[in-house]
């Protein structure tokens, strides 16, 4: 059973960016009962992942004035621990390589799948649960031996 059916109490905070109001609503739509944070520019994207409590980020690639894999690299080098996944339309493969490389842990195709879409957020809210717990237990064995 995934999380968006048990109402488990992993879900993360969520930052979605992409300047297209249409994909706001189907990302409202298919991650229903999750916080998420609207922005409609990366430079919008940068000033809330400052200001709030953001775990992902979920970006389209193309927007005006900075695109997702700049956002992303941004993003990265002042909060590495915030996970992006970047979405594209385009068909080119370069942009995967690019994603990967400016720091993406996922990357999806339009147009979104609403499984695809929640098994991506579903595996990365795992992987940040995972570092959490080793953070646990390495301060835990820190005092142990203080």
């Amino acid at each position: 059973m995934t999380n968006e059916l048990q109402g488990t109490e992993t879900k993360m905070p969520i930052l979605f960016v992409d300047d297209d109001p249409v994909a706001h609503a189907l990302i409202e739509d298919y991650l229903a009962g999750r916080k998420v944070h609207h922005a409609y520019s990366a430079e919008d994207a940068l000033t809330l992942v400052e200001n709030e409590n953001i775990s992902i980020v979920i970006t389209d690639i193309y927007m005006e004035e900075m695109d997702g894999i700049e956002l992303t690299r941004k993003i990265k080098k002042n909060r590495s621990t915030i996970q992006v996944i970047i979405i594209t339309g385009d068909s080119e493969t370069i942009n995967l390589l690019n994603a990967l490389d400016a720091g993406a842990n996922d990357f999806l195709v339009k147009p979104l799948k609403k499984e695809k879409l929640i098994n991506a957020v579903e595996s990365t809210e795992t992987k940040i649960q995972r570092w959490k717990d080793a953070l646990k237990d390495l301060f835990s064995k820190k005092r142990e031996r203080e």
